[in-house]
């Protein structure tokens, strides 16, 4: 079975060009722009980890990943924060709050699937370390 990958930005435009830029990854991609949308995804279908912005209206990432955390079945599920925001600390704030890794925006379309498939442990090797901030895993 293909991994399941959700990808969560409430900017349409950015899930339309990662989701070109993984096509040939050989995943299953599904893309929603909030978080709320995200848990309803995670909560009724197999989902084997989530791209997710930090800011956006309504539920921002932050939120979205403490949901996460605290549903049936989605509490180990890998999630990397893809952000523009560059606030000191916030790759450690994020890990400690159950985040596997946090890519910066704008981001490298030539590595993002290598990188992502890092992260979540979808790859037994790279060719090369990630150049993000990577929390965990």
């Amino acid at each position: 079975m293909r991994p399941r990958l959700l990808i969560v930005d409430d900017d349409a435009d950015v899930r339309e060009v990662v989701e070109l830029v993984l096509l040939d990854t050989g995943w299953e991609i599904d893309s929603v722009g909030g978080g709320a949308d995200a848990v309803a995804v995670c909560g009724r279908a197999v989902v084997d980890g989530v791209l997710l912005d930090l800011e956006m209206p309504g539920m921002n990432g932050r939120e979205t990943l403490a949901r996460l955390r605290g549903e049936p079945g989605t509490a180990g599920l890998p999630v990397v924060f893809l952000t523009a925001t560059a606030e000191p600390g916030l790759a450690a704030e994020l890990g400690a709050l159950g985040a596997t890794a946090v890519f910066g925006k704008p981001f490298d379309p030539l590595r993002l699937g290598d990188r992502l498939a890092a992260a979540f442990g979808w790859l037994t090797t790279t060719d090369g370390p990630p150049q993000d901030r990577c929390v965990a895993g």
